[in-house]
C-alpha cells in the first residue's frame, strides 16, 4: 500500500505530457501545439505545488514550509476546482489534431482524468476524510518523527520553520471541526464501528507530561552542527510550542472528537448506505482502476479468483498433511503461535534476510535498477495496514516499508517474503525509487503529482507473482504466505464491492474475508474498516495486476522464443506511472518494435 502524500484525495490522478515536458522547442505548427499543452501542465503542477503548505516538504518548497495551509477551509475547496477547471479551459484552447503521437496520448489521458476529477467535486468525500487510515493530526505528529518525517530538519531556520508552522494548528482545528460539524449536518459521518477508532492515531499528542510528547522529538535528533546556543533556544521554543499551542488544539479537537462527533456517527457501513451511494461508488471505482467497470463484473471477477487461488491453496494443505476443509486449514495457520513473531526485532532481521536475498534475483530480471535504498521504520498508527511504503522525497531521499509492529500478528512469518517483495523490491520501492530518480526524462509533473492506484498497486502485486519465478519461494510456508496474500487481494474485490454496492455489514465482510484467509481476526478487521473508508482503493491491485499479466501473456505468445523480461518490465515501468491505458500502449509499442528486429 503506498501512502498518499496529498491532503485532499481530489488532486487528480494525471498522465504527463511524456514528450511535449521533456523535448526541446522545434519550429512548426505541432510544436507549437505541444509546448502550449506544455505549459498548460505546467501551470496546474505549480498550483497544485502551492494548494496546500502542509505539502511543502514533499514538493520541497522551502518558502512555505513555515505555514501550516489553509486545508479543510471553503476556499482550499474552492481553489482546488478552480485549478480543474482553469486546466480544462487551457487544454479546449489546444488543438490536438497538431499534437505528434505521443502528445495526443498525454492530451487525451490529461483531459479524461481532469474530467474524472471534475465529476468528483460532486461527491462532498471531505466531509469523510478524516477518518482512522488517515488525517491531518496524525500526519503533523508523524512529521516529528525522525523515521517517518519528510520535514527537512537540517538547518536552524528548519527549526524555527517548524516551530513557526506551529502557529496555524488552531486555526486548522477549528476548520476541521467546522467541516466536520457540516458532515453532521449533511449526515455524512464515519459508520460507528470506525469511528471509536480515530482517537488512537493522535491521541499520543494528547500527552501532558512535556518530555513524552512526541511533538519534542526532533529536539533529539538536531544536527551536531548546531551551537550550544541555539540548541537551549530551540528547546525552549519547542517546549513552548508543544505547552501553548500543541496539547491545547490537540485536546479542543479531542473533546469535539469524543463528546459530539462520535454520538452522530452512521450506523450504515459503507457508500450503499447513502442515497447517491451508487453514483459515489462508480466515481471512486473509474478514480482507483482508469476504468469503467461496474460493481457487479467486478464482483465476479473476485468470485472467480477466490475459487482458482482456492485451488492452489488445496495443494498446499495437501503438501503439508493437513485432513480438514480448506478454511479449517486456514485457521489453524491463523491460530498457531508459531506463525507469528514474539518481537519487532526479530520480524525486521527476517525482513533484511529477504531484502539480500532478492538482491541477488534482480539483475536476471531487470536492466532499470534504482540507486535509492530504503529504510524499515515502524508505524506510529494501531489502525494501520500490516505494511506500507513511503516514496522518496528531496528531503527524505530514500523510501520507507512502514511496518505495523503494534499487532505482531498483522505480519505472520510466512507473510515476510511476499509483503517485502510488494512494499519494496521489486515492487512499490522498485518502481517508486525509479521514477524519483528519472529527473532527466520526465516532468516534475509525473514524478510528483501524477498517480495510478491500478498501476502502482497491479505493479506491486505482479512483484509478488514474479517472486516465484525469482525462486523466492521454495519454503511451503512461504509459498502459502504468496498465495494467502493473492488470496486477500482477490476477497477485496468481493468484499469491497460487497461494502459499496450491496450493503454488506462489516460483520458480513469480515466473516467472508476469515473464511478464505489465514489472517489473524484484528488484522481482518483492520482490513475490512480500512475498505470501508477508502471505497474502491482495494480494487486496484487485482484490476492491475490482471492488466499487467494479460499483457505479458500476450507478448509471449506474440514475440515467442524472442521475448525478453527485462525489455517487458522496462516497457512497464520505464516511463513511470502511468495509466493502465497508456500502460498497454506502451506494451503493444514495444512488441511491435521487437517484432520488427
Amino acid at each position: 500500500m503506498i501512502r498518499s502524500p496529498f491532503a485532499s484525495h481530489l488532486l487528480p490522478c494525471l498522465v504527463v505530457c511524456l514528450f511535449a515536458c521533456s523535448t526541446p522547442a522545434k519550429k512548426g505548427g505541432v510544436t507549437a501545439q505541444s509546448i502550449q499543452l506544455n505549459a498548460v501542465i505546467q501551470k496546474y503542477v505549480d498550483e497544485v505545488k502551492h494548494l496546500d503548505a502542509f505539502e511543502a516538504p514533499y514538493y520541497n518548497v522551502e518558502e512555505d514550509l513555515s505555514k501550516f495551509g489553509d486545508y479543510a477551509a471553503p476556499e482550499f475547496f474552492e481553489r482546488e476546482k478552480a485549478n480543474v477547471k482553469d486546466a480544462l479551459q487551457g487544454l479546449s484552447q489546444v488543438d490536438s489534431s497538431k499534437l505528434p503521437p505521443n502528445d495526443l496520448i498525454a492530451y487525451r489521458l490529461f483531459k479524461e482524468d481532469l474530467e474524472v476529477s471534475q465529476r468528483g467535486f460532486q461527491f462532498p468525500t471531505e466531509e469523510l476524510d478524516f477518518n482512522q487510515m488517515g488525517n491531518r493530526l496524525h500526519d503533523y505528529m508523524d512529521s516529528s518523527s525522525e523515521a517517518l518525517t519528510s520535514f527537512p530538519f537540517d538547518t536552524v531556520k528548519h527549526y524555527e520553520d517548524y516551530v513557526q508552522r506551529s502557529s496555524g494548528l488552531p486555526a486548522y482545528v477549528d476548520r476541521q471541526i467546522a467541516l466536520l460539524n457540516k458532515g453532521i449536518q449533511d449526515k455524512l459521518v464515519l459508520s460507528c464501528v470506525v469511528a471509536s477508532k480515530v482517537r488512537h492515531t493522535y491521541q499520543d499528542a494528547l500527552e501532558t507530561n512535556l518530555e513524552k510528547n512526541p511533538f519534542l522529538r526532533p529536539l533529539a535528533f538536531m544536527p551536531a552542527s548546531f551551537s550550544p546556543t541555539d540548541r537551549k533556544r530551540l528547546s525552549d521554543e519547542f517546549h513552548a510550542m508543544v505547552k501553548s499551542t500543541i496539547i491545547p488544539s490537540y485536546q479542543k479537537f479531542d473533546h469535539f472528537y469524543t463528546h459530539a462527533y462520535v454520538n452522530h456517527c452512521r450506523k450504515g457501513f459503507g457508500l450503499s448506505s447513502l442515497a447517491e451511494g451508487r453514483n459515489w461508488y462508480l466515481y471512486e471505482i473509474k478514480s482507483n482502476t482508469n476504468l469503467d467497470l461496474n460493481p457487479e463484473e467486478i464482483h465476479k471477477t473476485g468470485l472467480r479468483e477466490v475459487a482458482r487461488i482456492s485451488s492452489e491453496l488445496e495443494k498446499i494443505k495437501k503438501q503439508k498433511g493437513f485432513h480438514g476443509n480448506l478454511p479449517a486449514f486456514l485457521r489453524s495457520r491463523a491460530t498457531d503461535p508459531h506463525s507469528f513473531f514474539t518481537s519487532a526485532k526479530d520480524m525486521f532481521a527476517a525482513f533484511e534476510k529477504v531484502k539480500a536475498q532478492t538482491a541477488l534475483k534482480i539483475p536476471a530480471y531487470f536492466s532499470l535498477v534504482p540507486k535509492s535504498d530504503f529504510k524499515i521504520v515502524e508505524t506510529s498508527n494501531p489502525e494501520d495496514a500490516s505494511g506500507s511504503y513511503n516514496q522518496p522525497t528531496e528531503t527524505a531521499p530514500f523510501g520507507r516499508f512502514i511496518v505495523n509492529t503494534k499487532n505482531l500478528k498483522a505480519v505472520p512469518i510466512y507473510d515476510v517474503t511476499t509483503l517485502m517483495l510488494h512494499e519494496t523490491v521489486p515492487g512499490h520501492h522498485f518502481q517508486l525509487a525509479l521514477q524519483y530518480e528519472m529527473k532527466d526524462s520526465l516532468s516534475e509533473y509525473q514524478r510528483k503529482v501524477y498517480n495510478s492506484n491500478a498501476f502502482a498497486e497491479g505493479w506491486a502485486l505482479y512483484a509478488e507473482y514474479l517472486g516465484n519465478e525469482m525462486g523466492m519461494f521454495t519454503d511451503p510456508d512461504q509459498r502459502f504466505g504468496n498465495l494467502n496474500d493473492e488470496m486477500l487481494r482477490a476477497v477485496r474485490l468481493v468484499v469491497d464491492t460487497g461494502i459499496h454496492s450491496m450493503g454488506w455489514s462489516q460483520q458480513r465482510a469480515i466473516a467472508y474475508m476469515a473464511h478464505h484467509l489465514a489472517s489473524d481476526h484484528k488484522d481482518i478487521e483492520t482490513e475490512i474498516n480500512r475498505y470501508s473508508v477508502w471505497p474502491g482503493q482495494a480494487l486496484g491491485y487485482k484490476v492491475g495486476q490482471l492488466k499487467i499479466l494479460e499483457l505479458r501473456h500476450k507478448a509471449e505468445s506474440v514475440l515467442g522464443k524472442n521475448f525478453d523480461i527485462k525489455g517487458f518490465h522496462k516497457a512497464i515501468i520505464g516511463n513511470g506511472t502511468v495509466s493502465l491505458g497508456v500502460m498497454e500502449t506502451q506494451v503493444n509499442d514495444w512488441i511491435k518494435d521487437q517484432n520488427g528486429r
